[in-house]
Protein backbone atom coordinates (compact mmCIF):
# COMPACT_ATOMS: atom_id res chain seq x y z
CA UNK A 1 0.00 0.00 0.00
CA UNK A 2 1.31 3.55 -0.92
CA UNK A 3 1.62 5.99 1.75
CA UNK A 4 3.29 9.33 2.03
CA UNK A 5 6.54 8.64 3.12
CA UNK A 6 6.78 6.83 -0.82
CA UNK A 7 6.48 9.87 -3.12
CA UNK A 8 8.07 12.70 -3.14
CA UNK A 9 7.18 15.83 -0.58
CA UNK A 10 6.69 18.45 -3.21
CA UNK A 11 4.18 16.71 -5.12
CA UNK A 12 2.15 15.13 -2.72
CA UNK A 13 1.70 18.45 -1.34
CA UNK A 14 0.77 19.93 -4.78
CA UNK A 15 -2.13 17.39 -5.34
CA UNK A 16 -3.34 18.00 -2.23
CA UNK A 17 -3.39 21.16 -2.69
CA UNK A 18 -5.58 20.83 -5.53
CA UNK A 19 -7.96 18.82 -3.55
CA UNK A 20 -7.87 21.26 -0.92
CA UNK A 21 -9.64 24.15 -3.05
CA UNK A 22 -12.22 21.71 -3.68
CA UNK A 23 -13.30 21.72 -0.18
CA UNK A 24 -15.43 24.59 1.32
CA UNK A 25 -14.06 24.39 5.07
CA UNK A 26 -10.70 25.09 3.65
CA UNK A 27 -10.49 28.71 2.49
CA UNK A 28 -7.92 31.39 2.90
CA UNK A 29 -9.43 33.85 5.56
CA UNK A 30 -9.68 37.47 4.53
CA UNK A 31 -6.40 38.42 5.77
CA UNK A 32 -4.46 35.93 4.48
CA UNK A 33 -3.78 38.51 1.34
CA UNK A 34 -1.73 40.86 3.49
CA UNK A 35 -0.39 38.53 6.32
CA UNK A 36 3.12 37.33 6.15
CA UNK A 37 3.87 33.86 6.81
CA UNK A 38 6.34 34.76 9.93
CA UNK A 39 8.62 37.73 10.89
CA UNK A 40 11.82 36.61 9.23
CA UNK A 41 10.12 37.19 6.08
CA UNK A 42 9.61 41.11 4.28
CA UNK A 43 6.60 40.32 1.89
CA UNK A 44 3.84 38.77 1.83
CA UNK A 45 3.39 35.33 -0.41
CA UNK A 46 3.32 36.13 -4.16
CA UNK A 47 1.28 33.07 -5.23
CA UNK A 48 -2.41 33.42 -4.83
CA UNK A 49 -2.70 29.76 -3.87
CA UNK A 50 -0.84 30.00 -0.99
CA UNK A 51 -3.01 29.33 1.92
CA UNK A 52 -4.02 26.17 0.45
CA UNK A 53 0.01 24.70 -0.32
CA UNK A 54 0.63 25.76 3.46
CA UNK A 55 -2.50 23.86 4.51
CA UNK A 56 -1.28 20.66 2.62
CA UNK A 57 1.69 21.09 3.92
CA UNK A 58 0.69 21.17 7.45
CA UNK A 59 -1.54 18.54 6.34
CA UNK A 60 1.80 16.55 5.76
CA UNK A 61 3.55 17.55 8.76
CA UNK A 62 0.87 16.27 10.62
CA UNK A 63 0.74 12.72 9.48
CA UNK A 64 4.75 12.20 9.38
CA UNK A 65 5.63 14.10 12.82
CA UNK A 66 1.95 13.91 14.29
CA UNK A 67 0.54 14.63 17.29
CA UNK A 68 1.72 17.97 17.35
CA UNK A 69 0.82 21.39 18.56
CA UNK A 70 1.28 24.83 17.00
CA UNK A 71 4.37 25.79 18.47
CA UNK A 72 5.96 23.25 17.21
CA UNK A 73 4.53 24.01 14.29
CA UNK A 74 5.85 27.33 14.11
CA UNK A 75 9.91 26.15 14.21
CA UNK A 76 9.44 24.23 11.28
CA UNK A 77 7.99 26.93 9.11
CA UNK A 78 10.14 28.86 10.37
CA UNK A 79 13.66 30.60 8.63
CA UNK A 80 16.37 33.67 9.22
CA UNK A 81 15.53 36.91 9.56
CA UNK A 82 17.74 39.14 7.97
CA UNK A 83 19.21 42.13 10.86
CA UNK A 84 20.97 44.23 8.41
CA UNK A 85 24.49 44.38 9.21
CA UNK A 86 23.98 42.26 12.71
CA UNK A 87 24.07 38.28 12.00
CA UNK A 88 21.16 36.38 10.69
CA UNK A 89 18.92 35.03 13.30
CA UNK A 90 16.34 31.97 13.17
CA UNK A 91 12.69 33.17 13.87
CA UNK A 92 9.73 31.18 14.51
CA UNK A 93 7.02 30.97 11.58
CA UNK A 94 3.58 32.48 11.78
CA UNK A 95 1.13 31.07 14.69
CA UNK A 96 -2.26 32.89 13.67
CA UNK A 97 -1.45 31.18 9.66
CA UNK A 98 -0.51 27.23 11.35
CA UNK A 99 -3.78 27.74 13.75
CA UNK A 100 -5.88 28.87 11.40
CA UNK A 101 -4.83 26.15 8.64
CA UNK A 102 -5.14 23.41 11.73
CA UNK A 103 -8.95 24.95 12.69
CA UNK A 104 -10.18 24.27 8.65
CA UNK A 105 -8.11 20.98 8.53
CA UNK A 106 -10.07 19.79 11.63
CA UNK A 107 -13.37 21.41 10.49
CA UNK A 108 -13.01 18.95 7.30
CA UNK A 109 -12.28 16.13 9.25
CA UNK A 110 -8.75 15.71 8.14
CA UNK A 111 -7.23 16.12 11.27
CA UNK A 112 -8.36 15.28 15.39
CA UNK A 113 -7.36 17.26 18.48
CA UNK A 114 -7.15 15.48 21.33
CA UNK A 115 -4.88 16.18 24.65
CA UNK A 116 -1.78 14.63 23.08
CA UNK A 117 -2.18 16.93 20.10
CA UNK A 118 -3.40 17.34 16.68
CA UNK A 119 -2.72 14.29 14.44
CA UNK A 120 -4.11 12.42 11.33
CA UNK A 121 -7.88 11.16 11.73
CA UNK A 122 -8.21 7.63 9.84
CA UNK A 123 -10.71 9.70 6.79
CA UNK A 124 -7.45 12.11 6.80
CA UNK A 125 -4.81 9.48 6.49
CA UNK A 126 -6.76 7.17 3.90
CA UNK A 127 -7.02 11.06 2.02
CA UNK A 128 -3.70 11.02 1.73
CA UNK A 129 -2.68 7.50 0.85
CA UNK A 130 -5.31 7.77 -1.93
CA UNK A 131 -3.92 10.65 -3.67
CA UNK A 132 0.03 9.45 -2.55
CA UNK A 133 -1.02 6.35 -4.90
CA UNK A 134 -2.33 8.40 -7.39
CA UNK A 135 0.78 10.31 -7.43
CA UNK A 136 2.98 6.96 -7.41
CA UNK A 137 1.05 6.42 -10.47
CA UNK A 138 0.88 9.57 -12.44
CA UNK A 139 3.14 12.12 -11.18
CA UNK A 140 2.85 15.60 -11.32
CA UNK A 141 4.20 17.55 -14.49
CA UNK A 142 7.10 19.70 -13.30
CA UNK A 143 6.77 23.42 -12.20
CA UNK A 144 7.58 25.79 -14.75
CA UNK A 145 10.52 28.09 -12.84
CA UNK A 146 10.17 32.06 -13.05
CA UNK A 147 12.74 33.03 -15.83
CA UNK A 148 13.28 36.60 -15.69
CA UNK A 149 14.23 38.39 -18.75
CA UNK A 150 17.78 39.98 -18.77
CA UNK A 151 17.94 43.03 -20.66
CA UNK A 152 21.18 43.78 -22.28
CA UNK A 153 22.06 47.30 -23.01
CA UNK A 154 24.53 47.75 -26.09
CA UNK A 155 27.74 48.53 -24.86
CA UNK A 156 28.73 52.34 -25.66
CA UNK A 157 32.59 51.58 -26.15
CA UNK A 158 31.65 48.88 -29.33
CA UNK A 159 29.22 51.92 -31.19
CA UNK A 160 32.10 54.70 -31.06
CA UNK A 161 35.08 51.84 -31.97
CA UNK A 162 33.32 51.36 -35.08
CA UNK A 163 32.58 54.93 -35.84
CA UNK A 164 36.32 55.92 -35.46
CA UNK A 165 37.19 52.30 -37.66
CA UNK A 166 34.92 53.83 -40.39
CA UNK A 167 36.27 57.27 -40.33
CA UNK A 168 39.80 56.66 -40.49
CA UNK A 169 39.08 53.52 -43.50
CA UNK A 170 37.83 56.80 -45.55
CA UNK A 171 40.51 58.49 -47.31
CA UNK A 172 40.27 62.14 -47.44
CA UNK A 173 38.20 62.40 -51.47
CA UNK A 174 35.96 59.49 -49.41
CA UNK A 175 37.05 56.70 -50.83
CA UNK A 176 37.86 53.81 -48.98
CA UNK A 177 41.87 52.95 -48.70
CA UNK A 178 43.48 49.69 -47.78
CA UNK A 179 45.39 49.64 -44.67
CA UNK A 180 48.71 47.78 -45.32
CA UNK A 181 49.56 44.77 -43.14
CA UNK A 182 52.11 45.10 -41.04
CA UNK A 183 55.46 44.24 -41.78
CA UNK A 184 57.09 40.71 -40.21
CA UNK A 185 59.98 40.78 -37.91
CA UNK A 186 63.16 39.42 -38.85
CA UNK A 187 63.79 36.36 -36.49
CA UNK A 188 67.07 37.05 -34.38
CA UNK A 189 69.78 34.16 -34.50
CA UNK A 190 69.20 33.04 -31.48
CA UNK A 191 65.36 32.51 -32.18
CA UNK A 192 65.73 30.83 -35.26
CA UNK A 193 64.53 26.85 -35.38
CA UNK A 194 67.75 24.47 -34.79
Amino acid sequence: MTTVYDVPADHIIRRVAEELKKRNEVAPPEWAAFAKTGVHKEMPPEDPDWWFIRAAAVLRRVYVDGPLGVERMRSFYGGKKNRGSRPNAFRKGSGSVLRKALQQLEAAGLIIHDKTGRKVSPAGMSFMDNLSHEVKITPPAPVPKRVVPVVEEPKKTDVKKGAKKGAAAEGADGAKTEKKAPKAKKADKSEAPK
